[in-house]
């Protein structure tokens, strides 16, 4: 879908878009929060479906927090940020002041309705950030819906089952490192064609410079 010069170009963006929202993240959990590089990978959900096709690292089987937000006018879409449900609790923990790690965190059934708050508003600034920049990159004005989160358990036949059929998957594999704690999540932002086609053609007029 994309060619090495656009993937390479994307990938910078997202870096930068990516990095201010772990800016964010950082005031919030009152930590420092170092991001890795992300892997950017353009793709259709058929392609998402298929046996062959291999998704690394994506958090999407077992116990996980899907926190989702549609965004359009011009640029239209819906922006997912997974956690795996223990690594949630772990982020609420921190923004809390209290930090723990994964052979601490026994129990992520134990979530309360606060815990979701939170993790709500965290998934708000970080998909916020991600996507203001999108759209100052394309200089159009998005509009936002309201984060809807939910627990969900889903097998391995099950994992690709949040994603809707004939739109595009942009996937943002990303870790945010806190000092004190490790958590790794996936950003997905689902894309219509002509939105495809427009971020591809402003990316093209990019390189062209």
């Amino acid at each position: 879908m994309l060619n090495p010069l656009q993937k390479d170009a994307l990938t910078e963006m997202v870096n930068v878009y990516v990095g201010q929202a772990a800016s964010f993240l950082s005031e919030m959990v009152n930590q420092k929060v170092i991001l890795a590089v992300p892997e950017v990978e353009l793709i259709t959900v058929n392609e998402a479906e298929n046996a062959n096709y291999n998704l690394p690292a994506l958090p999407l089987a077992g116990h996980i927090i899907s926190s989702s937000m549609r965004f359009g006018n011009d640029f239209k879409g819906k922006a997912f940020l997974v956690f795996p449900a223990e690594e949630a609790k772990l982020l609420v923990n921190a923004c809390m002041g209290e930090y723990s790690d994964l052979e601490d965190q026994q129990d992520f059934c134990g979530l309360l309705d606060t815990d979701f708050d939170v993790l709500k508003e965290i998934s708000n600034v970080i998909l916020n950030a991600v996507m203001g920049e999108f759209g100052n990159f394309l200089d159009t004005r998005l509009e936002y819906s309201l984060p809807e989160i939910e627990l969900l358990y889903l097998s391995e036949s099950e994992q690709k089952s949040i994603l809707e059929q004939d739109i595009y998957i942009l996937l943002l594999h990303t870790s945010f490192l806190l000092s004190k704690t490790q958590i790794k999540g996936v950003i997905m932002i689902a894309l219509s064609m002509n939105s495809v086609s427009w971020l591809i053609a402003k990316i093209d007029k990019l390189l062209e410079v």
